[in-house]
């Protein structure tokens, strides 16, 4: 519908390291393309999750509410009747009982303040399973209201601290698919290949590293995406080596079998050992073979480290 009219969205209820990990979850998408600034404008993710800092240091503070919480089957109940096991598991697990009994015996409604109860809150609407829109509507959204820097998020900022940055290769000079060096000291190709499915699950998993070390996240990304940009092309005599494939999904066998069609190969024990095809079709193939089950085999496999000082 046209015009846009953008308009706030209650994501969940929380501590800051609930709304990092989403603040950090929504950047990721930055990388593909899915999430778009103002007026569908290009947003790298660092950019976005600088945006977010500045809000969490001068918040919005939102005055105490107090919400029904009821089970049912509805797309707009305030917990989901399939969602209600997670939110029992969790009340239990805090020992709050008055919530969980009236909704067990009741099943109808137990009131909830959102200053006194926020522990249980945030166990039913962590922002994953259940949105805190089911409680609070856009409406009630205070966009505009005061702002409270003693309520903020805004540590100092880490001097020092260590980038660990994986070793990238590209496929191909043609194709814009990457091999990463895995955990396993084995070459592969992981989640297709793409640039931004590398980049996405990186930034997710940067929380623990930004909580600690705080304002590191800005040239994380930026060496990490750097590491992929500037990657080499494989050799041209890399081989790709497939193993286990009694274990192959059919999908996969088929896709194995166009390939080594039309590509020199040899049988390996119970896997299949061949060339880097040089048609462009059966690489593609190639790269979408399961990660588990393929390595890519050439020299060096060292990973670099690097120590960034930033200015204070």
């Amino acid at each position: 519908m046209h015009p846009h009219s953008p308009n706030w969205n209650a994501q969940l209820i929380g501590g800051i390291e609930a709304v990092m990990a989403r603040v950090f979850m929504s950047a990721s998408a930055c990388e593909g393309g899915s999430l778009l600034g103002g007026n569908g404008r290009t947003t790298k993710a660092e950019g976005y999750i600088t945006s977010w800092m500045k809000e969490l240091a001068n918040p919005v503070e939102m005055e105490d509410s107090i919400y029904e919480l009821a089970v049912g089957t509805s797309w707009t109940s305030p917990i989901p009747k399939g969602d209600f096991e997670r939110v029992k598991a969790g009340l239990e697990a805090i020992g709050e009982t008055r919530i969980l009994n009236d909704l067990e015996s009741t099943n109808e409604c137990s009131l909830a303040s959102l200053h006194t109860d926020h522990e249980a809150l945030s166990v039913i609407y962590d922002g994953a399973h259940c949105g805190a829109w089911r409680i609070i509507p856009s409406h009630a959204v205070p966009v505009h209201g005061l702002r409270n820097k003693a309520l903020g998020y805004n540590p100092i900022k880490a001097k020092t601290y260590r980038v660990d940055v994986p070793r990238f290769m590209k496929v191909s000079g043609s194709m814009s698919k990457h091999l990463i060096l895995a955990e396993d000291g084995k070459w592969r190709c992981l989640n297709g290949g793409y640039a931004y499915s590398y980049l996405s699950s990186f930034i997710c998993g940067l929380i623990k590293a930004e909580l600690s070390e705080p304002g590191s996240y800005r040239n994380r990304i930026k060496a990490y995406r750097e590491a992929i940009t500037s990657a080499s092309v494989v050799p041209s005599d890399t081989q790709i080596v497939v193993e286990n494939l009694a274990e192959l999904k059919e999908w996969a066998q088929r896709d194995l079998d166009r390939i080594i069609a039309d590509t020199t190969h040899s049988v390996v024990g119970n896997g299949i050992q061949m060339n880097i095809p040089k048609d462009q079709s059966l690489l593609y193939w190639a790269t979408s073979l399961p990660s588990e089950h393929t390595k890519w085999v050439f020299s060096e496999s060292a990973r670099t480290e690097q120590l960034y000082p930033l200015s204070a």
